[in-house]
């Protein structure tokens, strides 16, 4: 999904790195996102396949206009949610700095990711506004826990928090975020979320990988099996009775369809899948946790591969990017490719790369287009290989599904 560390970056340096990228590549929703044009009638707000109820026997006697409000309601209680999330964070950041040093690298990052969550605030708010629904608003004992958590969320459980709260979203609006069906406004709306948030899953990331080395083996248990909390929570978020009632079903039966339903639960293990992989890599998925998140429908049965896929323990996993192999066209000429690709946290852009593996009659030139069943992108040749091939390089939206 993201940029690896590479080995021997401080926590300064790294933190340097992604305010340059914040710099070169940041949004303002304000400006960024068209909030006057049209509403499409006919096009979804989430993609239907993550839409709780998809493939339930209550899905398919819904009329089309139907789902579309389901989808509606349930992207109005993700964004509500995003809301209060990003608003503990903040205030755990904001407590966090009082004891830092104002003049680390670190502290102005943490303060370039308040101001981006501040910003997130802001166009989640007016994005529920503009499809015309009321925010889901937490209960007065769901307030108070909100109001206490920043006070608990403290040095390693902090980062741990903050990637439970964002990857497993990212991963998701990664997934939808060019789905045709799907409202421009709300692809606008999570392609810029995706692009700023990377930067922050890479700085939450960084930070554990270098504080769990020193941690404590009791801290390291506490750590390791505390975010097994977030598999319930996530649970009762994703199947909130209040979007069923919002369109007119029984919220009880419709909560219990969508956590029985296969579909959903393998939505939400793709998901959880690249976080699940990480704290797997760092030692912070413990047994209780493990449990946890499986009982909620966010782990398979099975071992963890270090993409997050469910692996056999015999074969080595493959790294963190997407990765395709297979057929392809290359300016009208049927070749076999392997390509892999990530969402660059740096510049906020998807860059892919691989290889185009056999010759081509008249060598290749720049730019070239590749084809990979109805997608299309160009790229440019890098250089030839050693072993008859080429590399290529790309920006940009790939050829092969993400």
């Amino acid at each position: 999904m993201t940029a690896s560390v590479k080995a021997g970056t401080t926590r300064a340096e790294f933190a340097e790195r992604l305010l340059k990228g914040s710099v070169r590549k940041s949004y303002e929703p304000i400006v960024d996102i068209d909030w006057d044009a049209p509403l499409d009638p006919d096009k979804f707000y989430l993609p239907p396949r993550v839409v709780s109820l998809y493939g339930t026997e209550l899905w398919e006697s819904m009329t089309r206009a139907e789902q579309i409000e389901l989808s509606r309601q349930e992207l109005v209680n993700t964004l509500s949610a995003g809301i209060w999330f990003e608003n503990i964070l903040n205030q755990s950041l904001l407590r966090k700095m009082m004891h830092a040093d104002p003049t680390a690298a670190t502290t102005h990052y943490e303060l370039t990711e308040l101001g981006d969550e501040t910003r997130h605030m802001v166009m989640f708010g007016k994005a529920i506004a503009k499809v015309g629904a009321k925010p889901v608003r937490p209960r007065l004992y769901q307030r108070i826990i909100i109001n206490a958590l920043p006070f608990a969320f403290r040095g390693s459980v902090l980062w741990v928090a903050a990637l439970v709260g964002e990857e497993i979203f990212d991963s998701l609006q990664r997934q939808m975020m060019d789905d045709d069906e799907l409202q421009p406004m709300v692809q606008r709306l999570m392609r810029i979320h995706v692009t700023e948030e990377a930067r922050h899953i890479q700085f939450a990331r960084d930070g554990l990988r270098k504080r769990t080395p020193q941690m404590s083996r009791a801290k390291r248990i506490w750590v390791g099996n505390l975010n097994g909390l977030g598999g319930p929570f996530f649970r009762h978020l994703f199947t909130n009775t209040v979007q069923y009632r919002r369109v007119g079903l029984d919220g009880k039966e419709a909560r219990r369809m969508a956590r029985r339903s296969p579909h959903r639960q393998q939505v939400q293990i793709a998901g959880f899948a690249p976080l699940a992989s990480f704290l797997d890599e760092v030692g912070l998925m413990g047994p209780i946790a493990r449990r946890m998140w499986r009982r909620s429908g966010f782990l398979p049965t099975g071992t963890i591969g270090t993409a997050g896929r469910v692996e056999d323990t015999d074969q080595d996993g493959p790294s963190d990017d997407d990765f395709y192999s297979g057929p392809a066209t290359v300016d009208g000429r049927q070749v076999q490719v392997m390509l892999a690709g990530h969402l660059d946290p740096i510049d906020g852009r998807y860059h892919w790369r691989g290889t185009v593996l056999e010759p081509l009659p008249e060598g290749p030139g720049n730019p070239v287009s590749i084809t990979i069943g109805e997608r299309t992108a160009s790229a440019k040749f890098t250089e030839r290989s050693q072993q008859g091939g080429y590399s290529i390089a790309g920006v940009g939206t790939p050829p092969f599904p993400r």
